[in-house]
């Protein structure tokens, strides 16, 4: 796992910056990070994100999604503020076994 990738993940989401990168070489996403960690099945670092910026035509895919940072390229952190609050956020991710980041702000256990 490439560190810097890691640490430029780690401070977009302690600094609540949204982040802009290319998936699986042909998607391109553009995101509010809230958790990093290992996926709990596969043992790989994971980032946790929602998805609410228009990335192509106008489309605004407005959800929680899952990312394998090995398939995760031309990794920016944008100078945009993410929101504090989303619905659905959960801290203590139960797809992930170890959280190595998250979003303070957001600190709820279930």
């Amino acid at each position: 796992m490439e560190d810097s990738k890691m640490r430029r993940l780690t401070k977009a989401i302690e600094t609540r910056l949204v982040v802009a990168f290319s998936y699986n070489d042909r998607e391109s996403h553009i995101v509010e990070p809230f958790t990093l960690g290992v996926h709990k099945d596969t043992g790989r670092y994971v980032l946790r994100c929602y998805g609410n910026l228009p990335v192509k035509n106008g489309e605004t895919p407005e959800s929680w999604k899952l990312f394998d940072l090995e398939k995760i390229d031309k990794l920016q952190v944008m100078p945009i503020i993410a929101k504090t609050e989303r619905n659905g956020y959960e801290a203590l991710d139960k797809e992930m076994s170890e959280i190595i980041s998250f979003t303070v702000s957001n600190r709820r256990y279930k």
